[in-house]
């Protein structure tokens, strides 16, 4: 055996003992295989770095960018609650759609565009169902996978085998060739995780318990804490403007903010001052107790239309609150909100204040004292700000929602022409890589995201691990170990019968995906299952599409795929976890696999 081989060997082995242990980033042990390739000789350094210019890792950055743009902009929230909506909160009813939507989405676009556009949507969903997001993130990632072996172009490893087919056939694979294989197998891994692997995947919620995790205390909560009973919507049936406006004003419960649709139908919120006009269709949020509300909508011209935390969305992105607490030695103390002119300087209105626990009877000329509690609405924006420009309030406690709110969802349906123009124009034929960059290029041109939020969205811990994998490829295939491997396990398998060499190269072709990219593997190993099959002579499509479906399960090793890699971080899986639930779904994989396919493609 070649020494170099050798090394090879023995620093993939390394590298998997060290993520199993789960004691050292997976992002640094990537580093350290890449130096120790370029150390050794085995690979220039140019070879051992040039996965940090490979076009994976530009697509990757991109769609980091694209993930966060459909979170700031609300799709990722509009989808989410749609999944919820469905899902009732039961984690199988989330897991279910998320599984088979990534598999349908990655059959016909970059699968790993489809799992950095889940991320997102997978953490919101987590984070409003209480339920643990790694019982959700592996499943999705896992049904992207599995696209590669629902059509021909799910992965570009694939159009590798049947280019091999067609040299030596003359009959390349069609689009759908093995779609039932690839349908039976995803069916059977929705099963998996419902009954088992879900399990294997740490407990329910976050923090251990059945019980969906509350770090901070609702609107409602904190509403109640400040003797507020009730939010509700209510929708204005007249006009109301001028000094009819001021009347009902001053005769409404606290109106906090009000809804309207504007000239193109676009909605617009704002916070609600003395006597603005209302026409008719507006909705305005109004707080107060049980009597004034129902008081207030048996006024001529105004109507319930139900509980404000119902109607949550309408309104969370522009309208919000926090308990702020004036600090012990603010410049302000002994100035009233009068004297402050609090609404006009800082564009918030303050709803209550509570002195050692007590409410202030009347709060816009009862002098501040330090340590005041003052509750606080506007928009999340001039709350953020509220203690940037002085040192006289100290922020307490903003609402659980807050999570909830996305601060562009004006331009919502902008980032929405522009993930649906990337999956189109992909489709199409045109770079993947390139159609990113180009998603990327829009969303901060039509500023549905910042440049400098699209840096931060960036994970480089996830880029270092897949740049610095992706030189174990060339070290294997430049020193002669893919072929070794190749040689050893035909050799085993022997020529006599084709199932033995068929569940050989379907064993080959997983482990090595393991180690190589899918398209690496699978442009290895297709025309090797091609010749073995026609050495044999016998027919070499089930060979084929064993190698095919084998090159896209890949499912216990972190680092098997970029679509697997991306979950890593956001799910805090350790390297243990792929095993516990990788090792038994490929098994289950492959016996129906080795099955159904001398049954659906014979010898």
């Amino acid at each position: 055996m070649p020494s170099d081989a050798t090394l090879v060997f023995y620093l993939m082995g390394l590298a998997a003992l060290m993520m199993a242990s789960n004691r050292v980033r997976y992002d640094l042990i990537a580093l350290f295989v890449l130096v120790t390739l370029a150390l050794s000789g085995i690979l220039s350094p140019a070879e051992a770095v040039a996965g940090f210019g490979a076009t994976i890792i530009i697509m990757v950055a991109g769609l980091f960018v694209v993930g966060e743009m459909l979170e700031r902009t609300g799709v990722a929230r509009t989808v989410g609650d749609q999944i919820l909506r469905y899902g009732r909160g039961r984690e199988v009813r989330l897991m279910v759609p998320l599984c088979v939507g990534a598999a349908v989405l990655g059959s016909v676009m970059s699968s790993t565009a489809v799992v950095a556009i889940f991320i997102p949507i997978v953490l919101r969903i987590a984070r409003d169902s209480g339920i643990n997001a790694a019982r959700l993130l592996l499943p999705m990632a896992f049904g992207a996978l599995i696209s590669g072996m629902l059509t021909l172009i799910g992965t570009p490893g694939n159009l590798a085998v049947s280019d091999a087919l067609r040299d030596a056939t003359g009959q390349p694979l069609g689009f759908f060739s093995f779609t039932i294989i690839g349908v039976t197998i995803l069916v059977l891994t929705v099963l998996f995780f419902v009954f088992i692997g879900r399990h294997l995947l740490g407990p329910l919620t976050a923090n251990g318990t059945g019980q969906p995790r509350r770090s901070d205390r609702s609107f409602a909560d904190i509403f109640r804490i400040h003797g507020l009973d009730r939010a509700e919507v209510m929708r204005i049936e007249k006009s109301f403007a001028g000094s009819a406006a001021r009347d009902l004003t001053a005769a409404a419960p606290r109106i906090l903010s009000r809804w309207r649709r504007g000239p193109r139908g676009t909605p617009h919120v704002t916070l609600f001052s003395m006597g603005m006009d209302l026409r008719r269709d507006d909705l305005v949020v109004v707080t107060g107790s049980e009597a004034d509300l129902s008081r207030f909508a048996q006024t001529p011209g105004v109507a319930s239309a139900g509980s404000f935390y119902d109607d949550m969305n309408r309104w969370i992105d522009t309208l919000g609150i926090m308990e702020v607490m004036i600090h012990p030695e603010a410049g302000i103390r002994g100035s009233t909100l009068a004297d402050l002119a609090f609404r006009e300087n800082y564009g918030l209105e303050v709803l209550d204040i509570l002195r050692d626990a007590r409410p202030v009877s009347d709060i816009h000329t009862t002098p501040l004292r330090g340590s005041d509690r003052l509750l606080v609405a506007g928009p999340w924006s001039r709350l953020d700000g509220i203690n940037a420009a002085t040192r006289d309030f100290v922020i307490l406690e903003e609402p659980a929602e807050r999570a909830r709110s996305v601060p562009n969802s004006s331009k919502l349906w902008i980032a929405l022409i522009i993930l649906f123009g990337m999956i189109a124009v992909s489709i199409g034929g045109l770079s993947i890589t390139i159609v990113v960059i180009l998603a990327a290029i829009a969303a901060v041109m039509s500023g549905t995201i910042s440049t400098s939020q699209a840096y931060r969205s960036i994970r480089l811990d996830t880029l270092v691990l897949i740049a610095g994998m992706l030189p174990l490829s060339t070290a294997l295939d430049k020193t002669g170990g893919a072929d070794m491997i190749v040689t050893a396990l035909l050799q085993m398998a022997g020529d006599d019968s084709p199932r033995a060499v068929m569940m050989a190269l379907f064993f080959l072709t997983m482990s090595l995906s393991w180690i190589l990219s899918n398209t690496a593997t699978l442009v290895l190993v297709g025309p090797i299952a091609v010749s073995a099959a026609l050495s044999m002579g016998v027919s070499p499509v089930p060979m084929a599409i064993a190698v095919l479906i084998a090159g896209s399960a890949g499912f216990a090793s972190p680092v098997s795929s970029p679509v697997v890699t991306l979950v890593v971080s956001p799910g805090s899986y350790r390297f243990a976890d792929f095993l516990k639930v990788g090792v038994p779904l490929t098994l289950g994989i492959a016996t129906i696999a080795l099955l159904i396919i001398p049954v659906v493609f014979p010898f």
